[in-house]
């Protein structure tokens, strides 16, 4: 039985794949680095950024310059961004219908605090989110279980009881890696690439809270 719903944010909360690509390769040009669509799809998105920019830099990276690093990408990326936030297709209606039945809530994000706090703030969704675990509570990032397994934790249910919802293929593996259920929306990845999932929507328009609860 799903006792509790975990949202992943970039590309499940908000569709801001594209805002991120851009905002990293302002950031990468502006600092001497290119980064090609596959490094992108594979070494950037659903990870930490702590886990990209010592990729980029190829090396590890102090909390010190890993704020000075985020801060300015996280910038850039609201400034594109916030004269067109909005909230996925369908999502409004789903997170009534999750709230309407009493079923607890919580976000594991890849994204830093800021980032959250800007989306929150924007949107106006805080309220139905009981738990969130961002990049800055976890030692180690997607694939890795350690954000879903806080995540459950912070609700105070069993993983096993959790249902996930993900685009990105770390964010499956990282899900799954705790225990959890995983339904995959397509807004990132094709719904083929998405097969590791227990379930494929395309959008939250193709699914109720009850269907999604049901296994």
């Amino acid at each position: 039985m799903v006792e509790a719903v975990i949202f992943d944010m970039n590309g499940v909360i908000i569709n801001d794949e594209r805002i991120h690509q851009e905002s990293w390769r302002q950031y990468s040009d502006k600092h001497g680095f290119h980064l090609s669509e596959d490094e992108f799809t594979h070494n950037v998105f659903g990870r930490t950024e702590k886990d990209t920019f010592e990729y980029l830099y190829g090396r590890p990276i102090t909390p010190q310059e890993l704020d000075a690093f985020s801060n300015e990408r996280v910038d850039t990326a609201i400034a594109i961004y916030e004269p067109q936030i909005e909230l996925a297709e369908g999502l409004g209606r789903l997170l009534i219908e999750l709230s309407d039945l009493s079923v607890p809530l919580a976000i594991a994000t890849s994204s830093r605090r800021r980032y959250f706090d800007f989306v929150m703030s924007a949107l106006k969704i805080g309220k139905y989110f009981k738990a969130v675990v961002t990049a800055e509570d976890i030692t180690k990032g997607k694939p890795d279980p350690e954000m879903y397994l806080m995540a459950a934790a912070a609700l105070g249910v069993r993983p096993q009881s959790c249902e996930a919802i993900e685009d990105a293929l770390s964010g499956i593996r990282s899900a799954q890696a705790a225990g959890m259920h995983v339904t995959a929306i397509a807004s990132t990845h094709k719904p083929e690439e998405l097969e590791i999932a227990n379930r494929i929507i395309g959008s939250f328009t193709d699914i109720d809270a009850r269907t999604l609860l049901h296994r």
